[in-house]
Order: C-alpha cells, then sequence, then structure tokens
C-alpha cells in the first residue's frame, strides 16, 4: 500500500516503491509449505481481508494481533502502522493456518490463530482494536 502510494506521487522510500512494482511470489516457500499446513493464500488485497476471507470459507473465525505484524524500517519512517499495512494489499506475502505444533520449514511470523467461530478480531498488545470499516481492497464486478 506504501508502495502504490509512492507510485502515485507521495514522497517515499525507493525500498518499497520496488516492493509494490516488482512483488517477489513466495511460491518455493508455498511448495514446502503445502504439506505442513491446512490452507494458504497470498496476501493480496490486504491481510484482513484475506484472512477474514480464509476463515470464511474455513467455518473459522480469526484473531490478528496487529503487534505482531512484521513492519520494515523504511514502511515504520514512511510513518505506515500496523493497521494500515493490515488493510493495504499488495503485499503477496503467504498467509496460512498450520497446527501450533506444526513443523514449518520457511521462515514465518505468526500474526494471529483460527478460532472456533465466526469473523474477524483484532488486537495489539493485548488490547481489542475494533474493526475498521474497510478491511481491504473488494474487487466489484
Amino acid at each position: 500500500g506504501a508502495g502504490l502510494a509512492i507510485a502515485r506521487g507521495a514522497a517515499g522510500p525507493a525500498t518499497l516503491l520496488a516492493a509494490y512494482r516488482r512483488p517477489i511470489p513466495r511460491v518455493a516457500e508455498g511448495r514446502l509449505l503445502a504439506p505442513q499446513v491446512h490452507a494458504m493464500m497470498d496476501v493480496s488485497d490486504g491481510l484482513l481481508i484475506d484472512a477474514w476471507r480464509m476463515a470464511a470459507a474455513s467455518g473459522c473465525a480469526v484473531a490478528i494481533d496487529l503487534a505482531l505484524v512484521p513492519l520494515s524500517a523504511d514502511y515504520r519512517a514512511f510513518g505506515g502502522d500496523a493497521l494500515a499495512a493490515a488493510t493495504a494489499g499488495d503485499d503477496y506475502e503467504l498467509l496460512f493456518a498450520a497446527a501450533p505444533d506444526a513443523p514449518i520449514p520457511v521462515p514465518a511470523t505468526r500474526v494471529g490463530k483460527f478460532l472456533a467461530g465466526k469473523g474477524l478480531s483484532l488486537t495489539e498488545h493485548g488490547n481489542a482494536v475494533p474493526l475498521p470499516l474497510r478491511l481491504g481492497f473488494e474487487h466489484r464486478a
């Protein structure tokens, strides 16, 4: 999302623009993860909306801890925060669901968990965070 803002004229680090213009598909990582995970997709429309979609398709709820969302130093210097990053999209990182004790064969960061129930909930440093009005990019027919 920050790279898109820079592409549209905002001042910002070239690394963010490059990440937007030339995303690195995680195909090799996906192939290694596939035997170990229950569900997997890329984050293209935003972490929150894509996690919600995965949970809904799986008949689960999902809880995301914004404090666990990794943010680059350049993104932080650009003024970005975790909620903006989680709703922006164009990340193309992998989102997957795995058992807590599953061996994860690639570097990964746990940002939440899937639970019984429905819906999406957010926390940050143990505090509930209200859902934003927009969870991410929604394609229109």
